[in-house]
């Protein structure tokens, strides 16, 4: 009985001794596997590892899988793409708009108090040149606010726009270098806007990475895709 039983006892050693072989080193890579899944033992539960899509796994949900990730400072992008010969020639339309339209009431606003200048408070026609220019001064201010609202669209437009080239670029560089999810940041170590109190802690808002190892940041990668300088 004890010499079948050690003969089972070899037999089982000398398998596990292969299995533990397989795993450890294959063709003398260095390398673990090929394996199904990977359990670790814990306190409370097992923890099982698991290729899921080319991408580790922990459980079913999404949350329970590894991301690869990068980083994109967007605004370096947008200033360029703002900067584009179509986006220039339409502001420079719009304004030219704006200033043809305000022109006339500003000529007329200037002539008035051109005349109420040779008045004095005494004079019968100084009450109707005040009301007059207190009209035009109105209208030529209506007409300001209502040109400042129409560069502010056209340049939210624009700015919009421009951010879609940059997702566009992104997904292509994205899917070129296998990167799951891409954030945008400004580098910690770049210099701050000098401005008020605001618009620096907007910028501090904005650095979302305080560090981040090198090879995370695809900002040029982007800027190539879309034509522009680094």
């Amino acid at each position: 009985m004890k010499q079948p039983l050690l003969n089972v006892i070899i037999g089982a050693l000398l398998l596990c001794g292969i299995v533990t072989s397989s795993l450890i080193s294959n063709d003398e890579t260095g390398k673990l596997g090929p394996t199904d899944a990977l359990i670790l033992s814990g306190e409370k539960d097992d923890l099982t590892i698991s290729n899921k899509d080319g991408r580790m796994s922990w459980g079913e949900e999404k949350t329970a899988t590894t991301w690869s990730v990068g980083f994109m400072e967007t605004g370096k992008a947008l200033k360029q793409l703002l900067k584009a010969e179509h986006f220039k020639e339409t502001r420079e339309d719009l304004n030219l708009e704006i200033e043809d339209n305000i022109s006339e009431t500003r000529e007329a606003l200037e002539s008035i108090t051109e005349e109420a200048k040779t008045l004095t408070p005494d004079d019968p026609s100084f009450a109707g040149v005040r009301q007059q220019w207190q009209q035009l001064y109105d209208q030529f201010q209506r007409m300001q606010q209502l040109g400042a609202d129409a560069r502010g669209a056209l340049y939210a437009e624009q700015m919009q726009e421009s951010y879609k080239e940059i997702i566009e670029a992104v997904n292509v560089v994205a899917e070129r270098m296998n990167i799951d999810m891409v954030l945008r940041f400004i580098p910690p170590d770049d210099e701050f806007e000098q401005g008020n109190p605001d618009s620096i802690i907007m910028q501090i808002r904005l650095r979302s990475a305080l560090r981040t190892p090198k090879g995370l940041d695809i900002t040029d990668e982007v800027l190539a895709e879309l034509g522009l300088d680094d």
